[in-house]
């Protein structure tokens, strides 16, 4: 017999164990070949380093068992895996190599889905910690429902002080209005003063409908000016109908309107200006601005809208070619971007088909070939 032999020494070393189970439901695990490959590196470094009694690895352990390892790849996998929550591990150790894993979480979710695939068995302690598992769950699930009922409570209690059945019809009969007059839907800032008016300052609807009335037929239709008359109104305690016409006559009429309404500032304008690249600063400027936004009844998305184009067909464009577009569009019953990009899409179309309407071959008998266009001679040096 040979005394000493290697291959002897190969079946000395045992083998590299991992339980099959893993195979059955690595699915479940989100775990691939390569993962099983490594949690066998684990089962295999317990079987060679680690007496029965103890339990955890140190990486240092599994990488001397498993030198092919490194400590980026085992580093990965083993976040990997805390975060299936199949092992556990110990980061209270600076050095990587004495980090510690567990491995008794994976042996439980496996006995957990081997006793939920087979009833027939009966293990006390699985039951207990399914039981455990319920009860935080239905605790969980108790407390949410306490913060929605409390949370809809707070949200009945705040919309009820707020808003009470009178406020809300007072601002849909001032809301209508306002939509009649000036024909456009409530604006968010007209929305917001309004809230104000009703509120804050507490005008009664009959009171403010004279007030709208007035500033409309003045066409003051922007919400900051309708805000400034009515503070001024609170201010001199004008409550009648002789009083409004009276500050009217006297404040708002003796002014220019639309210096009156130049005299604040606007951020739509500002807002114009930036994108067309025009300068709005002047007051004769945001006079042509507010014609097309309250005389005209033009929305601020339409006034932007004719900038950019403008921009996209001139050089050196200004406010009349903006202007010449919006009338264009006044005259058609323009109000929507919509329709003004189908109005764009018309034009070019039709600009196209005239295009090549003129590069159509000549019919014999044309005027153009039976004449020639004579051009004198010092035309000619003037055209070059």
């Amino acid at each position: 017999m040979l005394e000493k032999s290697a291959w002897m020494e190969i079946f000395r070393w045992g083998y590299a164990n991992v339980p099959g189970i893993l195979f059955q439901y690595a699915k479940e695990f989100d775990l691939e070949m390569e993962d099983i490959g490594i949690l066998a590196a684990f089962f295999y470094t317990f079987q060679r380093t680690q007496p029965l009694y103890q339990t955890g690895l140190k990486m240092g352990q599994v990488l001397q068992a498993c030198p092919s390892l490194s400590k980026q790849k085992l580093g990965r996998k083993i976040k990997k895996y805390n975060n299936l929550e199949i092992i556990e591990v110990d980061y209270n150790s600076k050095a990587f190599v004495e980090t510690r894993i567990f491995l008794e979480p994976l042996l439980k979710k496996l006995e957990s889905f081997l006793i939920a695939n087979h009833p027939d068995f009966d293990n006390s302690s699985i039951k207990e910690f399914h039981k455990a598992d319920d009860v935080l769950i239905n605790d969980y699930r108790e407390k949410i429902e306490q913060l929605e009922l409390a949370l809809e409570n707070e949200k009945k209690l705040r919309i009820s002080s707020e808003i009470n059945p009178r406020s809300t019809n007072d601002f849909r009969k001032m809301a209508d209005f306002i939509s009649k007059k000036t024909g456009n839907l409530l604006s968010v800032k007209m929305a917001a003063e309004l809230k104000k008016w009703l509120e804050e300052m507490a005008l009664t609807p009959d009171f403010l409908l004279c007030v709208l009335e007035l500033c409309f037929e003045r066409s003051i239709h922007n919400p900051a000016d309708i805000s400034r008359i009515v503070r001024d109104l609170k201010e001199y305690s004008i409550a009648n109908v002789e009083g409004l016409e009276s500050y009217f006559q006297h404040y708002v009429d003796k002014d220019s309107t639309v210096l009156f309404r130049t005299r604040q500032w606007d951020p739509d304008i500002m807002e114009f200006g930036s994108f067309t690249g025009i300068d709005m600063k002047a007051e004769a400027r945001k006079r042509v601005y507010y014609k097309w936004r309250y005389d005209w009844r033009f929305s601020h998305p339409m006034i932007m809208k004719a900038g950019e184009i403008m921009c996209q067909r001139t050089k050196n464009g200004g406010l009349e070619y903006i202007d010449s577009v919006l009338s264009n569009w006044m005259s058609k019953e323009i109000r929507q971007i919509e329709e003004a990009e189908k109005e764009i899409s018309n034009f070019r179309a039709k600009k196209k088909n005239e295009k090549s309407g003129r590069t159509l071959p000549k019919k014999e008998g044309s005027f153009s070939d039976e004449y020639e266009i004579f051009v004198p001679p010092a035309l000619e040096e003037i055209k070059k």
